[in-house]
């Protein structure tokens, strides 16, 4: 359009300066202006053939790149399925391990002297006769190993308690979900835990104090709680009665954790055959775990023992037997093991045992409530309650 409106005037130019120039001039005046339009037009032509191959290298290369994606996301499927692979494949060694490691014994072959075999079989004989005097109850047993788990239901969130009734034949399961409150659920069985519809088949339970922690236990008709606002009360509620029967003021609880890994209790509770136990810190004891043996009937402390577990990296505890077992961790999440105990019969005078570790799955343990009757270990590890099963054996017969 330009192009044609510069010819135009060239030719109207000419027409209105016929007179007023020579016709040399004029001649030399049009092939110079027509000479401009063609070098004008050759620059266009070429300008326009650049910008074409332009827009055919960049198509090429727009389908380079979705070619090159396309790749890509393929890979990124493949990485994923094969890491996912890799997990389990990891997951299922771990577990082998774990058998192998509680299940294979280890055997020593030592070469001894007849005479010094008889003497030490002899001495073992007099060694299990004092124990047996000494000990006044009919357990005598310690943990040997953790043996198996069983993931039960997910439920609650990473803080939170379970149990079985601890004092008779009853199959009833307790909930305590979060680190206080003051209601929990009551079922009748397992069978309407793990229900789908069980939030329909549970008792809601409401107290009249709210708990604090994961320190809960329950006996027969009763639940024994540390009540939260308060520094040290222990409080026995009925549960069939609905009210308060006995309360206990710990002393020297409450004032640091037991469990430096489980900051949220204060005071923890359990049974065991001998009865009801409570753990908690003792800053003045160099922040050792101190277990004391409640009378629950009278709701009165029989004995206390400053141990020599630590509640450095220690996350939960259990009593078995009247002898102490401290889980341990880390703060980042691991593997729960068993490293320190503590026997109050005075048996095992010193931690030969070696360390316990739980064939664990998650990260790390918020509870764990020992059931004498059912003989298993009740836990809340990243929401989900897990039961172990364990072995024993005579507390003699340790190492």
């Amino acid at each position: 359009m330009e192009l044609m409106f510069i010819r135009i005037l060239v030719l109207f130019v000419l027409y209105t300066d016929t007179n007023s120039q020579g016709e040399a001039q004029d001649s030399i005046m049009v092939r110079y202006i027509e000479s401009r339009v063609v070098s004008l037009e050759d620059r266009l032509y070429k300008c326009e053939q650049v910008l074409h191959h332009y827009d055919y290298e960049l198509k090429g290369l727009s389908y380079r790149l979705i070619s090159r994606l396309e790749e890509l996301s393929r890979y990124r499927a493949d990485v994923k399925s094969e890491m996912e692979n890799l997990l389990g494949r990891i997951e299922r060694a771990e577990w082998d391990i774990d058998y192998l490691e509680t299940a294979s014994p280890s055997n020593t072959c030592v070469e001894m002297d007849e005479r010094l075999v008889k003497t030490q079989l002899e001495n073992a004989e007099e060694e299990k006769r004092k124990i047996m005097q000494k000990l006044n109850t009919s357990c005598a047993t310690m943990l040997a190993k953790i043996k198996s788990q069983k993931m039960v239901k997910r439920s609650g969130g990473a803080v939170g308690s379970w149990m079985r009734n601890a004092g008779n034949s009853s199959e009833g399961i307790y909930f305590f979900s979060g680190s206080n409150g003051d209601t929990f659920l009551e079922f009748t069985n397992m069978e309407d835990f793990t229900n789908i519809d069980s939030m329909e088949k549970a008792k809601n339970v409401s107290l009249p104090y709210p708990w604090q922690g994961t320190g809960q236990a329950v006996h027969n008709n009763f639940m024994f709680f540390h009540r939260n606002g308060t520094l040290n009360e222990i409080v026995k509620y009925d549960l069939r009665g609905e009210n308060v029967t006995g309360i206990l003021e710990l002393a020297g609880a409450g004032s640091i954790p037991p469990y430096q890994l489980s900051p949220f209790t204060f005071i923890d509770l359990g049974f065991d055959e001998h009865g009801l136990w409570s753990m908690h810190g003792d800053a003045g004891n160099g922040g050792n775990i101190v277990l004391t043996k409640i009378d629950y009937r009278t709701m009165v402390m029989e004995q206390s023992w400053n141990t020599s577990c630590q509640s450095a990296n220690a996350e939960a505890a259990f009593v078995l037997c009247g002898t102490l077992y401290v889980v341990y961790n880390t703060a980042s999440g691991g593997r729960s093991h068993i490293d320190c105990i503590y026997d109050t019969s005075g048996i095992i005078t010193e931690n030969k045992m070696s360390t316990l570790y739980f064939l664990r799955r998650y990260s790390s343990h918020a509870s764990i409530k020992h059931n004498p009757i059912e003989k298993a270990l009740y836990a809340w590890d990243e929401g989900y309650q897990t039961v172990y099963k364990f072995d024993t054996r005579a507390k003699y017969e340790h190492p």
